[in-house]
């Protein structure tokens, strides 16, 4: 999107694991581009359609890469990594993606609060948190809200937005309108505003699903692999409660769950003993090698 990016984390060690996944993701869309035409000649070969030497020729130019490595080494220089706020004070857009814990949030945002110039943006990726509360007392208050990317956020386009009790009018429609003028590898990227409500909308509907899930694997009614087949055969889901899970992060599910049933004080959000039972003992899906599923 041609913007210069800051990326800070806590450590030297984090910063540099974090631009390697920056560089991962870039080189992965490179590779894609680089082998659109060849897949299609073998999709439209595997149909039994035989091109002339022309069609290929005219295939190809229209499948051109777009993204080359010349543009990704471009993309990858524009983001710059630091342990440190200092590089925040000429910022004008910032979004905080610290764990979904009150206690973990609240110190980032005041210490963005401290450095930011006075026209900045604070965006919070929280999945389920209040932004009026979160935001409560901050210099910034009237320009914090929710910017709530959805996993992955590089092949994924939904963004939840939502502002606060304080948060200015102008500050949610140019945040929108500025979302709106982006794209992720796949798609532009697409805002929808939500009201502040425990876990918004995707992960109100979705979290139950998940958590129920997790009662019916308890149960014994059928396999973790069974319940995904199932419901990517019979419900259309592209993937399955469990692989789902993994992917979002244990934990990342726990801490939803326990927001939505202490918010709504309703019991049909109780967590399932069996994800606090994994979560308990470390296995929180893709991050840690191990959830609901082990991976290599």
């Amino acid at each position: 999107n041609g913007i210069p990016v800051v990326l800070k984390d806590v450590s030297d060690e984090l910063v540099t694991k974090g631009l390697g996944r920056v560089r991962g993701y870039v080189d992965e869309l490179v590779t894609y581009n680089a082998g659109r035409a060849g897949k299609e000649i073998e999709r439209i070969g595997a149909l039994g359609v035989q091109l002339t030497d022309a069609q290929i020729t005219t295939l190809r130019a229209k499948l051109v890469p777009k993204f080359t490595p010349a543009r990704g080494a471009e993309v990858v220089a524009r983001v710059r990594g630091t342990t440190t706020y200092d590089e925040f004070r000429d910022v004008d857009f910032v979004v905080e993606a610290v764990f979904e814990r009150t206690e973990v949030k609240r110190p980032v945002l005041e210490a963005l609060d401290a450095v930011l110039p006075e026209h900045a943006v604070i965006g919070s990726n929280t999945s389920s948190l209040s932004i009026t509360r979160l935001a409560r007392g901050l210099r910034h208050v009237s320009q914090t809200l929710v910017t709530h990317f959805f996993n992955p956020p590089y092949t994924l386009p939904l963004v939840e937005v939502a502002g606060g009790v304080d948060t200015r009018e102008d500050v949610v429609t140019d945040t929108i309108e500025f979302l709106q003028g982006l794209r992720n590898h796949r798609f532009p990227i697409v805002p929808i505003r939500v009201k502040e409500s425990p876990a918004f909308v995707v992960n109100r509907i979705l979290l139950p699903v998940l958590n129920e899930a997790c009662f019916v694997l308890e149960e014994g009614l059928a396999s973790s692999r069974d319940v995904d087949l199932a419901m990517k055969s019979g419900a259309g889901f592209p993937m399955g409660p469990f692989e789902l899970a993994d992917l979002i992060g244990l934990d990342v599910a726990l801490e939803v769950s326990e927001t939505l049933q202490r918010e709504f004080g309703d019991p049909k959000y109780r967590p399932s003993p069996m994800l606090r039972r994994l979560v308990d003992a470390g296995h929180l899906g893709r991050k840690t090698g191990r959830g609901f599923y082990e991976y290599s």
